[in-house]
């Protein structure tokens, strides 16, 4: 593919606009996603819109007009899921840049400022922030190599400010025109009503944005800091396996669209991380006698072995397809549309 080499923006733009989207689609984030919404609007960069887009539930759009505050925007997606909501969010939106944060998120009062700060940079495309798990029960909290499980800034993550392949989803901004222009979220990734049956809708955006313009046009941005809740629920065995068999899908399912390119990221987080950090473990619990050490040992192999087991029978099952250009994410949500 050929690359865009010069810059999509207009180094003489004015001032940036900048629209807050917070996805809903359950009473039981009611009082989480309030808070979101409070966060946001105590910042010190105050946003030019807040915009709510709820997915599938009339009653908990109801009740969010009724006690949000009335710059808080608040419509029905139009779409299925996550991808769908975060894209019509891109049509609707009034900003120059729209920044995404998730209903069980809050944002630290220097969050907005921080992250629209990366985008005074006209080649910066994208950017995301530092994610720092909420625990519900911090005596059950996950080893940090995994943090990701639970939408968090995870060992092995860049700490400096910098290119990345793409940010977290709970914490990221985008160029509005930029993106509507490639299309979007793209609908086959992504949670839909809550069921995570599929992830990685991020990284599909993003790479087909680092494919069309350049690898450095999506920024880390370390000091962009919001707190994502991680619910004891979200810390068991049981959902680790869950959500580590969706991860490994779905990276598949990227891999078969991008070719093994997009998975470097990947292929560096396992190699540096994911061997050190058992053996580093299980040495310490034979050591120290800890059975903490040994608990995080486990619960990262497992991770990985999932991941690993359910990438590799994706890929055996499908074939290893070339890459497709974008439009063949387009050709795949539509299909995945029709199956609704």
């Amino acid at each position: 593919m050929t690359r865009s080499m010069e810059s999509p923006i207009d180094e003489r733009d004015e001032a940036l606009t900048i629209s807050v989207v917070v996805c809903a689609y359950t009473m039981e984030r009611f009082d989480e996603t309030r808070r979101c919404v409070a966060s946001v609007l105590a910042g010190d960069r105050h946003p030019d819109e807040v915009l709510l887009i709820v997915d599938e539930n009339p009653m908990l759009r109801e009740r969010l007009r009724e006690v949000l505050p009335p710059e808080v925007q608040v419509f029905d997606s139009d779409g299925h899921g996550i991808s769908d909501a975060r894209t019509m969010a891109l049509r609707i939106a009034i900003g120059s840049v729209v920044a995404f944060i998730d209903d069980d998120a809050w944002a630290e009062p220097s969050w907005l400022f921080e992250l629209s700060s990366a985008f005074q940079d006209a080649d910066v495309l994208g950017a995301g922030g530092r994610v720092e798990p909420d625990w519900e029960d911090p005596s059950a909290a996950l080893p940090p190599e995994i943090y990701w499980v639970v939408g968090a800034t995870y060992r092995g993550h860049r700490t400096d400010a910098g290119p990345i392949s793409r940010p977290l989803g709970c914490n990221m901004a985008v160029r509005r025109e930029i993106f509507l222009k490639l299309g979007g979220f793209p609908s086959a990734f992504g949670p839909r009503s809550g069921a995570k049956m599929s992830s990685n809708e991020e990284l599909a955006m993003f790479t087909t944005i680092t494919n069309h313009y350049s690898d450095e046009c999506i920024h880390y941005v370390p000091a962009a800091v919001v707190h994502h809740f991680a619910p004891l629920s979200r810390c068991t065995f049981r959902y680790l396996l869950s959500r580590s068999t969706v991860e490994g899908t779905s990276k598949a399912d990227i891999r078969r669209l991008f070719g093994s390119r997009a998975m470097a990221a990947d292929r560096t987080y396992v190699i540096e991380v994911i061997g050190s950090s058992v053996f580093g473990y299980l040495a310490g619990a034979v050591r120290d006698r800890d059975p903490r050490s040994l608990r995080a040992a486990a619960l990262v192999a497992s991770s990985f072995l999932m991941t690993t087991g359910a990438y590799l029978t994706r890929l055996a099952r499908t074939g290893v397809l070339r890459p497709r250009s974008p439009a063949g994410i387009a050709r795949m949500s539509h299909a995945g549309s029709m199956h609704q």
